[in-house]
């Protein structure tokens, strides 16, 4: 079975399309999991439509993803877990497609292609040369250079490694992947996709977006550590 863990805050405007997409995937076994931070909007009244369960866990910092992640873990069922965001939509193969690459016993990690959701010219664009990053970086053994790290994650692999660093405030997911990638392969499969919102690229602006995302990677290659606050989105 698959467990996907979401985290949300606030996420009204969002949440429904995402869950929308996982009604209407091809694969049916598999558990959906709310970590939510403390959301005062309809948030949690739209969840509730759809019957997944809900974990309600008070943040402690901004974009406190980790920890959330790591609580959706520790109640899950599934022995492949999925980590989404309120603002993303799979293809409705993703987790079959998913579900197929893990059936080899040494696959850790899959990753897709991710694109931008009602994105403009210059917005595929830059989620196209991520999307190149991640193929070359895992062909490379490289796990992971750039961001939109892996989708999905063998749970015994991911248990094993301790989970998500807590005390990350950015490159949460690329740090968990080179970690796993000491006990197995990574894959980045082009038969399915996930459509997420650029609203962070837009609300930061493009030139400060890319600007903040360089700089959370030199921290981290650099100095094991991300010390800057990576801002909630409003």
């Amino acid at each position: 079975m698959i467990s996907i863990i979401i985290p949300t805050l606030n996420e009204e405007k969002k949440i429904q399309s995402c869950l929308n997409s996982l009604v209407n995937q091809t694969l049916n076994d598999f558990e959906v999991l709310i970590v939510d931070g403390g959301s005062h909007d309809t948030t949690l009244n739209i969840v509730r439509e759809f019957g997944p369960r809900i974990i309600e866990v008070p943040k402690k910092r901004a974009h406190d993803v980790s920890c959330a992640r790591n609580e959706g873990i520790k109640v899950s069922k599934g022995d492949i877990l999925v980590f989404l965001d309120a603002d993303t939509l799979l293809s409705t193969n993703c987790l079959e497609v998913l579900d197929d690459c893990f059936r080899s016993p040494r696959v850790v990690g899959v990753s897709c292609q991710t694109l931008p959701l009602d994105g403009n010219h210059l917005e595929n664009l830059l989620y196209r040369c991520n999307n190149l990053l991640i193929d070359l970086s895992n062909r490379m053994r490289m796990n992971q250079f750039s961001y939109f790290s892996c989708l999905g994650y063998k749970r015994d692999s991911v248990t094993q490694v301790g989970g998500f660093r807590e005390d990350l405030h950015a490159c949460e997911d690329i740090d968990l992947a080179r970690r796993l990638s000491r006990l197995g392969k990574f894959v980045f499969t082009k038969k399915a996709r996930c459509l997420t919102s650029p609203r962070r690229l837009r609300q930061w602006s493009y030139p400060r977006y890319l600007a903040k995302y360089v700089k959370y990677l030199s921290q981290y290659y650099i100095l094991g550590h991300v010390y800057d606050d990576y801002e909630d989105l409003h």
